[in-house]
């Protein structure tokens, strides 16, 4: 038989809340998910009363057999379990899983002339964060608790192991360190890159044969008058409608933003179809 200790601590506590939320959510959008795929109107109905379905199913897998969520399992903790009576097992599962049941009902099904409901579960999730707050320095302070459901049943985490040694893998710190400083890096050099001169001269790599298209001179001012802005005309640059339409001496349509965009990152930017040059200016149709 296992060996307890009444100490359990407060690190392990906090980590079986939150293995225990992973846990749960796992299980429960993973068979949801499944649901949703045989029938999404159907779904959509019963939404609410699919996760209470499966959220109950979890909890009387876990707290109301063995006294204990997948969370504490896992971490071989455990509830008192002289101190989970019928009541309390009760009072544990409404507390617990009915608050997700009625919140789901009022995101999900607007009830007309019922506005004071949605007053009345709005309060009472304000109330409830207020109170986990308080609780959680409660909690600091005790090492007992955690929860305000526990608090409020005095229920008491126990330790189904005798040795309370924390056993640290530096492995996934390591990890997460070195991605934390490459994230860092990125964030200082993706700033200072010019992507819109490496992309035009990455066009100008794949349309090296048509190498004379492409210099930077100055071609003859077309008539504003030959441009035609047509119902399905697009933006050169970005295939989209253009946005103020201008043109840079040519035949092409841009943007107002992406041309001048472009142009002030690019003092070489030039017409990515025909290579005319914006030395002349841009001109508004």
């Amino acid at each position: 038989m296992a060996e307890r200790n009444l100490y359990v601590p407060r690190v392990n506590q906090i980590d079986a809340i939150y293995l225990n939320k992973d846990i749960t959510r796992l299980i429960r959008d993973n068979l949801l998910e499944n649901l949703q795929n045989i029938s999404p109107i159907l779904f959509a109905k019963i939404q609410p009363e699919l996760d209470l379905l499966v959220q109950s199913a979890i909890w009387f897998g876990s707290v109301g057999k063995q006294c204990s969520t997948f969370g504490q399992q896992l971490l071989v903790v455990s509830y008192k379990s002289e101190q989970l009576t019928i009541s309390r097992l009760c009072l544990h599962f409404i507390l617990t899983i009915l608050p997700g049941y009625f919140k789901n009902v009022n995101e999900r099904r607007i009830i007309i002339r019922a506005e004071y409901v949605h007053q009345i579960i709005e309060w009472g999730q304000n109330v409830a964060l207020l109170f986990s707050v308080l609780n959680f320095f409660r909690f600091l302070k005790t090492g007992r608790r955690p929860t305000v459901v526990d608090f409020l049943l005095g229920l008491d985490y126990i330790s189904l192991r005798h040795n309370q040694r924390r056993d640290i893998g530096y492995k996934y710190l390591t990890r997460e360190l070195l991605w934390g400083g490459f994230m860092e890096l990125l964030g200082h050099l993706l700033p200072i890159i010019n992507f819109r001169k490496i992309q035009r001269v990455f066009n100008f790599s794949l349309n090296i044969i048509n190498l004379t298209n492409f210099k930077a001179k100055p071609l003859p001012l077309i008539d504003e008058r030959e441009v035609k802005l047509k119902t399905n005309t697009t933006c050169t640059y970005c295939s989209e409608r253009p946005s103020i339409p201008h043109t840079m001496g040519c035949c092409h349509i841009y943007c107002y933003y992406c041309l001048s965009a472009n142009i002030e990152t690019d003092e070489n930017f030039c017409c990515i179809e025909c290579g005319t040059s914006p030395l002349n200016g841009i001109h508004k149709l």
